[in-house]
């Protein structure tokens, strides 16, 4: 009779496991997807993303009486939640995104190099040269404009010129300019 019981006891217990597969396996079905968008918006990596639903489908595995809750889609949302903050906090900590790969760092420095620096400087001596040839006028509109960021209006208030007259400098300084520049450089 005790035989018959334990027998009893084993396929009530085998038959409970067998429903229970049956029904996760429908829960991973329906919620994989779900899930996977979940991760995505808070990881925007695809692998991150499907480690993180792996990681808890095994969780809500290893929970016996997962089926025996009122609401098991909020349960398994707010897991899913738990995991993405705790995967936040561990990226956090471990300085994730903010480490540089030495690899594609390259040897090469961005400060310019003694002929860069030298072209630099005689490029600018044949600016300053180019500028000092304007007329008076001509030359202040050029600086205001150029260097000090003003619009054709204010440089208009400021001289007392028309704003017509502005651009009348402007293009003829700048043609000046561009033909004495060119005219040195060959």
């Amino acid at each position: 009779m005790s035989q018959r019981l334990d027998m009893c006891d084993e396929t009530a217990t085998l038959t409970r496991r067998l429903s229970s597969d049956a029904a996760f396996a429908e829960l991973t079905r329906r919620l994989r997807r779900p899930l996977m968008q979940f991760f995505l918006r808070r990881t925007c990596s695809p692998m991150d993303a499907e480690e993180m639903v792996q990681d808890l489908f095994v969780r809500l595995l290893r929970r016996g009486d997962l089926f025996s809750l009122e609401n098991v889609d909020g349960y398994v949302f707010e897991a899913a939640a738990n995991i993405a903050r705790d995967r936040g906090r561990y990226d956090q900590a471990r300085g994730q995104g903010r480490h540089i790969d030495i690899g594609d760092l390259s040897a090469q420095s961005e400060e310019p190099g003694a002929e860069q620096i030298l072209d630099g400087k005689q490029r600018l001596k044949r600016m300053l040269a180019a500028l000092d040839a304007l007329p008076p006028r001509a030359r202040t509109v050029v600086i205001l404009r150029r260097f000090e960021n003003l619009t054709h209006p204010q440089i208009a208030r400021r001289l007392g010129i028309s704003v017509s007259a502005v651009e009348k400098h402007m293009v003829r300084a700048m043609a000046a300019l561009r033909l004495d520049l060119i005219e040195t450089d060959h």
